[in-house]
């Protein structure tokens, strides 16, 4: 997870989710960290709440916030989309002359 971590009690929910996709984008937060952030700060639910509110198991949910799972892109978009995301694709390179 990313060292520079925000007092999110003092971020309203656009701030944080501001905050976690330019955080993701960067390389700083994983998707777990991310949905782990977004879960305590926005919905501010237990991961058993969270994951019965989402249709997983609270252990699924506890791996894929800790980056051991390998949740399919379905599982990932049910978990974003309560918060109004999605996964998205994101250029490795800002240089738009960097060639492979």
């Amino acid at each position: 997870m990313t060292k520079n971590i925000p007092d999110f009690k003092t971020m309203s929910r656009t701030e944080v989710l501001t905050w976690v996709e330019a955080s993701v984008g960067s390389g700083e937060l994983s998707l777990g960290g991310a949905i782990r952030v977004l879960r305590r700060n926005i919905a501010t639910q237990n991961q058993a709440e969270f994951a019965k509110l989402c249709g997983l198991s609270r252990r699924t949910l506890v791996a894929i916030e800790s980056d051991e799972a390998n949740p399919t892109i379905q599982t990932v978009n049910r978990l974003l989309k309560l918060f109004g995301l999605q996964l998205g694709l994101a250029r490795l390179h800002r240089n738009s002359e960097h060639k492979q």
